[in-house]
């Protein structure tokens, strides 16, 4: 990585799974995305107390949109944690996946395997996505 090291954005993925509101399943996932800038937009999972699961919003893809709505398009690395108390072996889910092959196609994605630092790319946990075999992919998103 170019900007920040991969063990300072796994520690900013763990402050963001503080804030997680996971009282339905008690995983609590954060995830800290680098922008080329040099910006870090912290996100965690928000698990919609209702019970509806399809409101609730993942901390990938909560990390993405902030980042997104502030105009930032250009991204470096992404890390994601998670566990229920201790940390876990956590990668992105599959709409996630999808998420981070349509907007953050070309960044590293940092994981902790079993208290190591793994990093991936997006062809490696999504070998198959949803994307250029269809008429308007990739979407073309305004500069901010």
């Amino acid at each position: 990585m170019i900007l920040l090291n991969s063990e300072k954005l796994v520690e900013s993925a763990k402050e963001a799974r503080e804030h997680a509101c996971s009282d339905i399943s008690g995983f609590k996932v954060g995830a800290a995305l680098l922008t080329k800038s040099g910006s870090i937009f912290l996100g965690c999972n928000i698990e919609d107390p209702s019970g509806i699961g399809v409101t609730n919003i993942c901390a990938v893809r909560c990390a993405i949109i902030k980042a997104l709505s502030e105009g930032h398009r250009d991204f470096e690395a992404l890390a994601v944690v998670g566990g229920t108390d201790d940390l876990v072996s956590c990668t992105p889910c599959g709409v996630c996946r999808q998420y981070l092959n349509s907007f953050c196609r070309d960044i590293t994605i940092i994981c902790l395997e079993n208290g190591e630092i793994r990093e991936y790319t997006i062809n490696e946990l999504l070998p198959h996505p949803f994307s250029e075999t269809f008429q308007h992919y990739p979407p073309t998103l305004p500069q901010g």
